[in-house]
C-alpha cells in the first residue's frame, strides 16, 4: 500500500506539471492572440484614418482652386500652395442703391470685411479686385430670387465700375509639411487641418503643365495599405 501512493503521488505531480505548462501555454497563445487583434485593430483604425484624410486634402485643395486661375489667383512657391482661397459668389441685383453696390450673395461662409476681399467681374470681361470695405443687409433690393442667396450692399474700393459678378475671398497658403497638412490665412500661423503622419520630405506639390495642380501625398507608416497617392486637380474658371 505505501509503494502504491508513492506511486500515486508522483503520478499526481507529473499530472500538475504538464497540467501547469498546458495552462502556461494556453495563457502564451490567448496572449500572443489578443496582442495580433489589437495590432490589426490598430492598424486597421490608422489605415482608416489615412483615407479619409487623403479625401479631405483632395477635397480641399479641388475646391481651393476650382474658381481660381494658375498663376493670377495661385501658384506655387517653395512647396507651399499661395492662393486666393474663395468663399462665396455675388451678383449684382437689377436696381441698385446709391450708397453701395446691391449683390445677391452664397457661398462656403458669409463675407467679411476684416479678411476678406472682392473679385469683380465688370461688363467688359475683366476681372479687377478691390477691397470689401463694409457689407450690410439689405432685403429690398430687387435681386435674382435663387434659393441660398441673401441681399446684400458692398462697399468696395475702388468703387467697381459696370460690375455684373464678383467672388469674394481670403489671402491664405496650404502645405504638405510638419507632419500633417495646414493652412495660413493671410500671415497668421500654420493651422492643422488633419492628423500627423504625412511623410513631409516626399509630399508635394506642384503645377502641371496644363495649368493645373499635382499633389503627391506620401504617408509614414500606413501599415499594411498603399502608402501613396498622387492626383492632378484643373480650374473651373
Amino acid at each position: 500500500m505505501s509503494r502504491f501512493a508513492r506511486k500515486h503521488r508522483g503520478f499526481v505531480l507529473a499530472e500538475a506539471v504538464i497540467a501547469g505548462t498546458l495552462l502556461l501555454l494556453v495563457v502564451q497563445v490567448a496572449w500572443w492572440a489578443t496582442a495580433a487583434q489589437s495590432l490589426v485593430a490598430t492598424r486597421v483604425v490608422e489605415g482608416a484614418r489615412m483615407l479619409d484624410e487623403t479625401r479631405l486634402i483632395h477635397q480641399v485643395l479641388s475646391t481651393e482652386i476650382r474658381h481660381g486661375e494658375a498663376g493670377s489667383d495661385w501658384l506655387v512657391d517653395a512647396g507651399d500652395l499661395n492662393l486666393r482661397a474663395f468663399r462665396g459668389i455675388g451678383f449684382g441685383c437689377r436696381t441698385q442703391p446709391a450708397d453701395g453696390w446691391g449683390v445677391a450673395v452664397t457661398g462656403y461662409r458669409l463675407a467679411d470685411s476684416s479678411k476678406d476681399s472682392v473679385l469683380v467681374l465688370s461688363a467688359d470681361g475683366s476681372w479687377r479686385p478691390s477691397a470689401l470695405v463694409r457689407r450690410w443687409r439689405r432685403p429690398g433690393l430687387d435681386c435674382q430670387r435663387m434659393a441660398g442667396f441673401s441681399v446684400e450692399v458692398w462697399k468696395l474700393d475702388p468703387p467697381p465700375s459696370r460690375p455684373v459678378a464678383a467672388l469674394y475671398f481670403e489671402r491664405g497658403a496650404y502645405r504638405l509639411a510638419s507632419d500633417a497638412f495646414r493652412y495660413r490665412r493671410g500671415e497668421g500661423g500654420w493651422q492643422p487641418l488633419t492628423g500627423v503622419g504625412i511623410a513631409a520630405d516626399a509630399s508635394v506639390l506642384q503645377p502641371t503643365g496644363e495649368g493645373g495642380l499635382e499633389a503627391h501625398l506620401v504617408w509614414e507608416d500606413p501599415g499594411p495599405m498603399h502608402r501613396s497617392f498622387t492626383w492632378k486637380m484643373w480650374t473651373r474658371r
